[in-house]
């Protein structure tokens, strides 16, 4: 049982903080050197997630931690069935 990353809610974290600081997608494409536009409009409909480097140089433009930036969850699921096997044997 660990947590996991939401893409999607990710994706819209990072579009908060371009709307905050009033940076477009091409400013994002142009401060992290990215070859083209793609890989930020990824991130931000939750299809990928930027690179761990990325998602540092990210914090520090958005003056923001990366706990901020990056969404995570538990999965509720798993938490159940877990529960279940030790404590009652079958749910």
């Amino acid at each position: 049982m660990y947590p996991y990353i939401n893409l999607e809610k990710t994706g819209k974290q990072i579009q908060k903080y371009m709307n905050q600081g009033g940076y477009c997608v091409q400013d994002i494409q142009t401060y992290l050197g990215l070859s083209c536009k793609q890989s930020v409009y990824k991130w931000l409909k939750g299809k990928s997630l930027p690179n761990l480097e990325h998602l540092c140089a990210l914090s520090y433009l958005f003056h923001c931690t990366l706990d901020d930036l990056v969404v995570t969850q538990m999965n509720y699921y798993v938490i159940k069935e877990t529960i279940c096997q030790y404590s009652l044997g079958d749910c």
